[in-house]
């Protein structure tokens, strides 16, 4: 054990990845504490949806704005001041007293979290080679999936252990704690780190993620190019939002199941989500190297994301087994989970020295979606009392998702600049 080293580009993807996982944890705690919330503060469906939906408005709506944010000031920096926003907000959220003070503090959270996802993938720029970045994002969200799997049985155990208030305290100090340990690991530039080795450096496009001002934005161009991008984020963000704010209350209202089961159910539907986004990434990276096609790459594995949870989502309309119904709920999550990965790295291939911009304006998409549809959902089952409704709302949306997918042009850069060779993962981006 003496002789071990943790490589600086390890470290690095390992800090990303526990991001990831405590934001996902903190995005989704509220879904799994929503019965124990809507009891205690006389909450309306419509109401639990509208705080679901407060998070996601600030996220939406700031999303290009914390990009812009990470690529301007650097992602050490924008996350530092990003984790104390959505710390400070979770544990805001468990001294909430009726539903104004619940929607406040979710719009707290969204604000700290708005800058969090293009700030970690902008933050991995400098520190992955070309060929290994949708692998990077596979991982890094996998763990954000991960952190929605684990959410429910942990929370459920923290409210039964004690208070759904108490649950809220501390997982906002994990938020705390981690923005202490970036802080002192991080640094924009690799050169700054005294522990990386020469060798490793020369692996890395340090060009592409230091380069901060020297390449002018060019906003309505960035945008046409990554408009595709954006609308599959949107078709892919409906469908998982739906997954990550109503599993806990599907399985309670729709199956009968008590707390303590329904966080267990909804956990075993997260982990395919889970395996479905690191296999995602690996998948289109593999793809990249067999084929040298970028392009063919992303959007090979984005479509079929797209489309494959269709027929299991159908399903669910005459399923009335509680394993059937979660076992296609679980090969739904895992098969459009493929698509998370592919797109932020698109987001990194089409604009690397923007890449915390890029990434934003892709998953303002989402985000989007996220502030939209626990609206109409929580209306829906408060207007018809039945999920049905909502299914088809979500299916009809990966219906229509192949057609701006079939754009995606992950080959063609935004300042038109030349990709690497996949047989040299180390070559620095040249621009015209």
């Amino acid at each position: 054990m003496s002789g071990f080293r943790l490589r600086p580009t390890t470290g690095v993807l390992v800090l990303a990845c526990s991001l990831y996982f405590i934001t996902y944890v903190d995005r989704v705690n509220i879904a799994t504490a929503a019965g124990a919330i809507k009891a205690e503060l006389h909450l309306s469906n419509t109401e639990i949806g509208l705080t679901f939906s407060a998070f996601a408005v600030v996220y939406a709506v700031l999303m290009i704005a914390g990009g812009w944010i990470g690529d301007r000031f650097g992602p050490r920096r924008t996350l530092i001041v990003s984790g104390v926003l959505w710390g400070g907000g979770t544990i805001c959220t468990g001294l909430a007293q009726g539903f104004a003070g619940l929607f406040a503090s979710r719009l707290l959270v969204g604000l700290g979290e708005s800058a969090s996802s293009p700030g970690a993938s902008r933050a991995l720029v400098p520190w992955t080679p070309t060929n290994r970045r949708g692998f990077a994002q596979g991982v890094m969200h996998a763990c954000g999936r991960l952190g929605n799997a684990i959410t429910p049985p942990v929370v459920a155990a923290l409210i039964l252990a004690t208070s759904w208030q108490m649950a809220f305290f501390l997982l906002g100090a994990a938020s705390l704690a981690w923005v202490l340990v970036w802080a002192w690991y991080y640094r924009d530039d690799p050169r700054q780190n005294t522990s990386i080795t020469a060798a490793e450096l020369a692996e890395l496009p340090i060009a592409e993620g230091t380069v901060r001002v020297a390449v002018p934005m060019k906003w309505a161009k960035l945008l046409r190019t990554m408009m595709p991008v954006t609308l599959v984020s949107f078709c892919h963000g409906w469908t998982l939002w739906y997954f990550l704010n109503w599993m806990p209350l599907f399985f309670s209202n729709n199956e009968g199941l008590d707390l303590k089961h329904s966080a267990l159910f909804s956990s075993g539907v997260f982990l395919g989500g889970t395996l479905g986004t690191m296999l995602g990434g690996a998948i289109s990276d593999w793809h990249y190297r067999l084929t040298g096609n970028l392009r063919s790459a992303r959007r090979t594995v984005i479509v079929f994301g797209m489309v494959s949870p269709i027929p299991f989502l159908l399903l669910m309309f005459i399923a009335h087994n509680l394993m059937v119904t979660t076992l296609c709920l679980t090969i739904a999550m895992f098969l459009s989970e493929l698509v998370t990965a592919p797109l932020w790295a698109v987001a990194m291939d089409l604009a690397p020295r923007h890449s915390g911009t890029a990434g934003a304006v892709m998953n303002t998409g989402l985000a989007v979606a996220a502030a939209v549809s626990p609206i109409l959902v929580g209306w829906l089952l408060d207007v018809t009392g039945s999920w049905n409704a909502s299914l088809i709302v979500c299916t009809a949306i990966l219906v229509v998702s192949p057609l701006p997918a079939w754009l995606i042009r992950a080959d063609r850069p935004y300042l038109g600049e030349v990709g690497p060779s996949p047989a040299a993962p180390g070559t620095v981006l040249a621009q015209h």
